[in-house]
């Protein structure tokens, strides 16, 4: 629905059809044009049906319009300007070109044409493309044979012949057959009284005028003395009423242009405008490339001619020895290629065998690794219970060993049970003291029948376990073990064994070690043999056992892989798997051993702690890979140094009383002996953990608070043998490197050998130890 209201206007418009008559036009062109205005308003209003809106109001009269701004009107003024412009350019080039061609006459019965003779006709213009009315009245009123053949058959009123009227205003020159049939159509039409548009009489009138005026030059019109006045009375009629119906017609037109141009912006129109003025001030100007000229000036003598031939000579020379070696290259590379694609046909064998194997090789990697995704959980349960199993061995003999100690020390200081409760308790105090006293009976008889001289009380460690307890594990032990053979009972072989495993790496190696080394086997093959090596060594106890991982069947085959005969040190270097074995031993041995160490070991064990210490000095001097940069090592050292913290806090317990000394000296020698086994068991890791740590834990948490402490309570013989047994065990680098322990140590012992006399015949061997211990400390 469009916001303007068109103004009314009484405009009938022509229907064509081919059922209007003759008859109805005549009274349509007589009747006058102000009365059909009233006639239509006097209708329109009768028929007017009333409006079902409340805002409309009966005055037809008042119409909404819109004021347009003063520069709104200046731009439509500018444009139709400009538009007046174009058109009257547009005349003034096609009366030219009519100029340029001289006139002649061709003469017909109403029509005067102005022929150039001298001239060929120009070419013909494109054929116009037409659209809407014109392209129906050009169709349709366009006279061929069938409307001489059927005269009686109505024609399409108020055509135009457009084609006619298209040609002269294009300024070609119309041919024969054209003038003809516009003759023809002119006749044709006005015996029918059909009515000729105003516009065509209007331009051929001009043209004929035109040409008997550039014919003769004379102003005499040609006057028609036989024309009928009835006739001519009626055209004229028939032209006023065409008149003022084009002139409403183009009234609406302007109106609905004047609607479309509200919605053009102002900016828009401005642009359009201001580009067309530019246009028309700054006309395009042909731009002439720079043409080189010839200067006349140079000479053209035969030297020069013949230096410039000479050099096109030798720039031919050049191109074509480039061409040459171009083609030659070109050859060889033809050549090259010929022999490549035979070396290809040769090796195309040996490269589908290789992709067959590829793709074996992978398909097996690929179960392998799914296998052990699978199996890896069942090893780990399996390695937890038999770590349970050994660390609950070990926990119940330190338990054990902790619990004696209590007993002893509250039997030393003869606290009596305050009520009838500890009854109980003195009864399980009294069947465990009844079960020490036994173990050390047997512990003494087996040391009397091995001959063993000079044993210290308290250095032996009480780990004899019942027959009970060991039937126990033994059995937890067999039952752990028989599930771990049953892992890989629903896996090939292929997959359960690493020799089997190995062989298939080998081969891939022996195939393409390029290939092996860039897809990271190397890296990727201890990861892969890992849970089997957890698998065989679940039991593994270095610590209780003198088996080591030498002698079990992993090392061996790890050991051997990718040996061959004849094989030197300089190729053993050069081999990508060399560090296979030292990879595994870090991956899964030393990380093994640490859990041993944190959940088995008995600091106060010199057997363990000996053992424990051989293994490490051997893997640390055997394998590249454990150095210090080695976590796992770090790893382990560190649970060694807090097993040794613990057992110091825990285990080492001296009554420092001199009553107690004297009265019953049995405990405080055991405890004493103790705290001196301990001392060397720490003392044994010199050189291999770091000595700052290991001389603070000896010397300044064991020696200082407890042993001195200790050895100056002590009788004077007895004070000397136990400074000569701390002066065995203590490294002597220790004291050379400290000065402030070395006097400290010296002082103790001169303090020693002045309390003594020698006089006394039993004061001489402590008085000559104790010089021996002083010498050796100053040298």
């Amino acid at each position: 629905m469009s916001l303007f209201r068109k103004p009314k206007k009484s405009i009938q418009r022509r229907v064509f059809s081919e059922k209007d008559d003759e008859d109805d036009e005549e009274m349509e062109v007589d009747v006058p044009k102000k009365e059909k205005e009233s006639k239509s308003k006097e209708k329109t209003a009768k028929h007017k049906p009333k409006s079902l809106l409340s805002f409309e109001t009966e005055e037809e009269g008042e119409v909404f319009q819109v004021k347009k701004s003063n520069h709104s009107k200046k731009l439509m003024k500018m444009y139709e300007k400009e538009r007046r412009k174009k058109d009257l350019k547009e005349k003034e080039e096609v009366k030219e070109k009519f100029k340029e061609y001289k006139p002649t006459e061709i003469v017909t019965d109403d029509l005067i044409l102005v022929v150039n003779s001298s001239h060929k006709p120009p070419s013909p213009p494109q054929i116009p493309i037409l659209s809407g009315r014109d392209a129906l009245c050009a169709g349709k009123d366009d006279l061929s044979s069938e409307d001489d053949d059927n005269p009686g058959k109505p024609s399409y009123k108020f055509s135009k012949p457009d084609n006619f009227k298209h040609v002269l205003e294009s300024g070609a020159i119309p041919d024969a057959a054209m003038i003809h049939a516009a003759r023809k159509r002119r006749q044709r039409a006005r015996e029918l009284g059909d009515h000729i548009p105003f516009e065509e009489e209007e331009m051929e009138d001009k043209g004929r005028l035109l040409r008997e005026d550039e014919h003769d030059g004379s102003d005499e019109e040609r006057i028609d003395m036989g024309a009928n006045p009835v006739i001519r009375d009626q055209e004229r009629r028939r032209e006023q009423f065409f008149e003022a119906q084009t002139s409403d017609l183009e009234e609406a037109d302007e109106w609905e242009d004047q609607q479309i141009r509200k919605g053009v912006t102002a900016a828009a129109l401005n642009q359009e405008l201001l580009y067309n003025e530019y246009q028309l001030n700054n006309p395009p100007q042909i731009v002439q490339e720079n043409i080189p000229k010839i200067n006349p000036d140079i000479p053209r003598t035969p030297q020069a001619i013949l230096e410039k031939l000479t050099e096109h000579h030798e720039n031919v020379i050049k191109s074509r020895n480039n061409n040459i070696k171009k083609l030659q290259e070109i050859r060889d590379e033809i050549e090259s290629t010929a022999h490549e694609i035979e070396a290809l046909k040769l090796e195309a064998p040996k490269a589908a065998s290789r992709f067959r194997f590829y793709q074996e090789l992978r398909g097996y990697i690929t179960d392998l690794v799914e296998c052990l995704d699978e199996k890896i959980e069942v090893i780990h349960s399996l390695e937890q219970r038999a770590i349970d199993v050994m660390a609950k061995k070990s926990d119940w003999l330190i338990e054990r060993r902790r619990q004696d100690v209590r007993d002893q020390a509250e039997e030393v200081t003869n606290m009596p049970s305050r009520n009838i409760v500890r009854k109980s308790e003195d009864e399980e105090k009294n069947r465990r003291a009844v079960e020490r006293e036994g173990r050390r009976t047997r512990r003494r008889r087996c040391r009397e029948a091995n001959e063993e001289i000079k044993h210290v009380e308290g250095m032996s460690s009480d780990d004899e376990i019942s027959q009970q307890d060991i039937l126990t594990l033994i059995k937890e032990r067999e039952q752990i073990e028989v599930e771990a053979q049953t892992v890989f009972d629903d896996v090939v072989e292929d997959f359960s064994s690493v020799s089997n495993i190995l062989i298939k790496f080998e081969q891939w190696r022996e195939t393409d070690v390029s290939a092996y080394t860039e897809a990271y086997a190397t890296v990727c093959l201890p990861k892969v043999v890992s849970p089997l090596v957890r698998l065989n060594m679940i039991f593994w106890d270095p610590l209780t056992e003198t088996g080591d991982i030498d002698k079990l069947d992993w090392y061996r085959i790890l050991a051997m892989y990718g040996l061959h005969e004849g094989e030197t040190e300089t190729s053993l270097s050069r081999d990508p798997d060399i560090t296979l074995l030292p990879s595994v031993v870090e991956k899964v041995v030393i990380p093994k051993l640490t859990i041993l160490v944190d959940k088995c070991w008995d600091p106060l064990s010199s057997t363990q702690t000996l053992r424990l210490l051989s293994v490490v000095s051997r893997y640390i001097r055997r394998f590249p890979t454990l150095g210090p940069e080695s976590k796992s090592l770090l790893n382990l050292f560190n649970a060694i140094l807090h097993k040794l913290k613990s057992s110091l806090e825990n285990d080492v317990f001296i009554p420092i009383v001199p009553k107690l000394v004297e009265s019953k000296n049995v405990f405080f020698q055991r405890q004493f002996a103790s705290g001196l086994k301990l001392l060397r068991n720490i003392t044994s890791w010199q050189g291999i953990i770091n000595d700052n740590i290991i001389k603070d834990i000896a010397l300044n948490s064991l020696l200082n608070r407890y042993l001195l402490s200790a050895v100056k309570i002590c009788p004077l013989t007895d004070a000397v043998a136990k400074i000569g047994l701390i002066s065995l065990i203590l490294p002597r680098v220790w004291l050379q490197n400290d000065t402030q322990q070395l006097q400290m140590f010296s002082s103790c012992i001169t303090n020693f050998a002045q309390q003594l006399d020698k006089n006394n015949p039993l004061h001489l061997e402590s008085i000559e130890t104790l010089a021996n211990i002083l010498k050796t400390l100053k040298t």
